[in-house]
């Protein structure tokens, strides 16, 4: 069964953000990415869904970046939700 995220400051007449990195590359990154973007939706009021793929399987050249491993790459992504209280 899929849970449906509850948005915070969903006053703002059905307007959301989705955003984030296009790829997970660490924790890091990831937090601070989510942090800024999430501290901005709240101060605008905006719902905000942090967004990064797990594994980037649209490259070009067989030795392209693809990802850090889809289960440390879900876990950060699980973290950030967590840790912010919003949807991932």
């Amino acid at each position: 069964m899929v849970k449906i995220p509850r948005l915070k400051n969903t006053d703002s007449n059905n307007f959301f953000l989705i955003a984030g990195p296009c790829a997970i590359e660490g924790e890091q990154m990831a937090f601070d990415i989510a942090g800024q973007v999430n501290e901005m939706c709240q101060r605008l009021r905006i719902p905000y869904i942090f967004k990064g793929s797990y594994r980037k399987a649209n490259r070009s050249k067989r030795d392209s970046f693809t990802g850090i491993g889809d289960e440390k790459a879900l876990n950060i992504l699980k973290s950030v939700g967590q840790h912010y209280d919003i949807p991932t």
